[in-house]
């Protein structure tokens, strides 16, 4: 009986073979017994009721079924309130039965993860947005620097960061750039946690980035997994003495361009990042790097070094270097920068980004009336214009 239930067609023709069987029984049964009183009376009382059971057990067995399943669909296709259907057949139609309830309870879990989607995608732009406020809109009065430094991630939330802050006393301006390893939601949370120390250490009196270096580190290491941590290099600008400091936490080198020379020197920034160890205070050590009118810093993360162009190859630390000697001569930091970022986006083309990407340029202009103004950070509209068209060229 399965192989009959399992189709529509096989049920009609069963149906069709039991009803004839019975007419022909009941013919050959009045021819063969003689019996001619009314025998097409019987003949048509007998057809007729059997054909009244056929149709009733194909009403309830296929007509009843088709009518619910088809209600559901039309409820489905017209955007009303739909319901499964319990499969009471295993023919065709309990077939479509089942196929309709797999489709509908897939629906609802797309329609349930559009919905995370678009909760998720608006905490990300508030995320995205609290980080951005976080980073600087301009450097405190400065003279004698002249400053341009820009981010972009490369996902809503980045792990990259930089900021200026000064001391108490007004005389020290200390400069930090920091990259957390990844990207996206946790590089984000502990960006902003190195962030939200630093400034802590700075407001609390700290007087040297050896200092702010070990006490940042202190406090984040316990708070944090071990398999998260942020490289940093930490300056800091003596406004009177016109001198410059610096303590690496297991950076990238720091570039330096001197005018005079027309060269470029590398600095091993040193340290061990932020987080991976709890005392720091034996490794971490302030340095000087000294300057002259016309030499530039620059401090970036491996976002740019390591980014990559068409045919696999890195941009590198010797191809930064060689820009930085190219641009270096020029009277503003953000010619600098801008000359340095379209040779970036020159090597890259339209690579897909991988990482966050940052870079600050700092050129001494020994100018005792500069006005410094950090170039805004690449803003929300900038960024998904940038990633839509996958152009890196920030200027």
């Amino acid at each position: 009986m399965k192989f009959i239930r399992k189709s529509i067609a096989r049920k009609a023709i069963f149906l069709s073979l039991i009803l004839g069987g019975i007419f022909v029984g009941f013919y050959l049964y009045f021819k063969l017994t003689g019996r001619a009183e009314l025998p097409l009376l019987w003949l048509l009382v007998g057809a007729l009721s059997l054909i009244i059971i056929a149709l009733l057990i194909f009403l309830w067995d296929v007509l009843i079924p088709l009518s619910r399943l088809t209600t559901q669909v039309t409820n489905l296709l017209t955007g009303k309130t739909y319901q499964r259907v319990t499969p009471k057949t295993i023919d065709e139609i309990g077939i479509m039965t089942h196929f309709f309830n797999e489709i509908t309870q897939d629906l609802e879990k797309i329609s349930y993860d559009v919905k995370e989607r678009r909760r998720m995608s608006s905490e990300l732009d508030i995320a995205a947005n609290i980080q951005r406020d976080v980073l600087p809109k301009e450097v405190p009065q400065t003279p004698a620097l002249d400053i341009v430094a820009k981010t972009r991630s490369a996902a809503e939330v980045g792990g990259d960061i930089f900021d200026f802050l000064e001391s108490q006393d007004k005389t020290q301006l200390f400069i930090y750039i920091g990259d957390v390893t990844g990207h996206g939601v946790p590089s984000g949370l502990i960006m902003m946690m190195v962030e939200t120390l630093v400034t802590a250490m700075v407001d609390r009196g700290i007087n040297n980035t050896q200092e702010l270096v070990t006490h940042t580190n202190n406090l984040l290491q316990p708070r944090i997994s071990s398999r998260l941590f942020m490289t940093s290099v930490m300056l800091r600008w003596d406004k009177q003495k016109r001198q410059l400091f610096y303590t690496g936490a297991g950076h990238e080198h720091i570039l330096v361009y001197r005018h005079k020379t027309e060269s470029v020197q590398a600095i091993t920034s040193g340290g061990i990042a932020l987080g991976m160890v709890p005392d720091v205070s034996q490794i971490a050590k302030e340095n000087q790097i000294p300057l002259e009118v016309g030499d530039c810093v620059v401090l970036y993360t491996d976002g740019i070094t390591e980014a990559k162009n068409q045919a696999g190859e890195m941009y590198s630390l010797d191809r930064l270097a060689r820009s930085l000697k190219k641009n270096g001569f020029k009277p503003s930091a953000e010619s600098i920068f801008d000359g340095m970022t379209n040779d970036f986006s020159a090597f890259v083309r339209e690579y897909v980004q991988t990482d966050d990407i940052t870079m600050m340029v700092i050129k001494y202009t020994g100018d005792e009336s500069t006005e410094n103004k950090v170039k805004l950070t690449i803003s929300k509209d900038q960024a998904s214009a940038e990633l839509k068209n996958r152009n890196w060229n920030w200027s």
